[in-house]
């Protein structure tokens, strides 16, 4: 059990309690889903840049055969 001193006071905090002799990490589960997010579109962006370029591709492409046609 955490003591009182452990007890988070803001959204992001990690600390080292001298009572329990240990670290304490405290996050906010919407700053953990951005973080993750942007881990996941980092991620896109270096393995597979196409999947970005692609549907820019494809929008310009409907301009093109629209103003064709």
């Amino acid at each position: 059990m955490a003591c009182n001193s452990c007890e988070s006071s803001g959204r992001f905090r990690a600390s080292y309690c001298d009572d329990c002799e240990r670290w304490t990490f405290h996050v906010d589960k919407r700053d953990l889903l951005i973080a993750a997010g942007l881990m996941v579109v980092g991620a896109v962006v270096l393995l597979q840049p196409e999947l970005i370029v692609a549907p820019a591709g494809i929008m310009f492409a409907k301009r093109v055969v629209g103003a064709l046609v």
